[in-house]
């Protein structure tokens, strides 16, 4: 089951039209299958599958898979018969998909679009310094996240102490946290259909200037940014760490060295359970 979800971006039942071939064999022009979009992995290029039943996908059987890694344009699609459709064009593909209604229409045309055809962002300036990654995220609210008036898009930055909240419109920092003083942090999938966008969730400690608190954001790089943290916090540590030789030092009643460390504690959870 790992394999089935470690590079799963979303999955569902489509009607998918048929080739000509295949409608002489079955007198059928629209045939209902289970497909999963994947993303880009070691197991692969960016990809669509399909298989007869959702079953048979869990168990890795009868799969066909298309590469969409040449893919030109995805959009709507007109039918007569089916009102949810819409077209995948690329070198060597032209696909016609159908879903059930027109809200999953337009999520697998903008999750296919965002994988493979992503158009150029724009991010406002963000004071130059520290920077070791730029984010993406949305507030999910929370007690302690309306305590500091926090809603709303916002860019996140990772930088050598801190974790930084700036306006999206502006790129002005509002709102930071000592990286020392976040013991725990979680990375949870939204929906077990969907593994684009995810839940992070972090604890503030007490020596934050904010206080103790519990936040919540919705991304896109969740594990991006987990990866990012975890590396400046160790790098955070092994700088206080005393070196060799004055490891074994006995300290001076007017030289203490500092040996305070801290490490994340990172947990990447891909249940659909929403916090409480």
């Amino acid at each position: 089951m790992a394999s089935y979800v470690e590079d799963l971006v979303k999955c569902g039942f489509l009607e998918m039209k048929l080739p000509r071939k295949q409608r002489k064999l079955t007198h059928k022009i629209w045939k209902r299958k289970w497909f999963v979009l994947r993303r880009k992995s070691p197991r692969g290029q960016p990809r669509l599958e399909y298989y007869l039943t959702e079953k048979a996908c869990s168990e890795g059987r009868h799969r066909t898979s298309i590469s969409l890694e040449d893919l030109t344009s995805v959009s709507h699609a007109h039918s007569r018969t089916h009102n949810h459709s819409f077209l995948l064009v690329g070198m060597e593909i032209k696909l016609f998909l159908s879903a059930d209604t027109e809200k999953e229409s337009l999520e697998w045309i903008q999750l296919i679009k965002e994988l493979v055809l992503p158009e150029p962002k724009l991010y406002p300036s963000v004071q130059a310094g520290d920077i070791y990654g730029l984010y993406e995220v949305n507030v999910i609210p929370t007690e302690d996240s309306d305590r500091l008036e926090l809603t709303g898009n916002y860019l996140m930055t990772v930088r050598k102490e801190y974790l930084c909240l700036h306006s999206a419109k502006t790129g002005e920092r509002v709102q930071e946290w000592e990286l020392d003083h976040l013991p725990r942090f979680r990375l949870q999938r939204l929906s077990h259909l969907q593994d684009l966008d995810k839940v992070l969730t972090f604890q503030a400690g007490r020596g934050c200037k904010t206080g103790e608190g519990h936040f919540k954001f919705l991304t896109q790089r969740g594990r991006e940014i987990l990866d990012c943290v975890k590396l400046q916090t160790q790098k955070l540590a092994n700088m206080r760490q005393p070196l060799p030789h004055e490891r074994h030092r006995r300290p001076s009643i007017d030289s203490v060295p500092c040996t305070r460390s801290s490490e994340n504690e990172t947990v990447d959870s891909l249940t659909s359970n929403s916090f409480s």
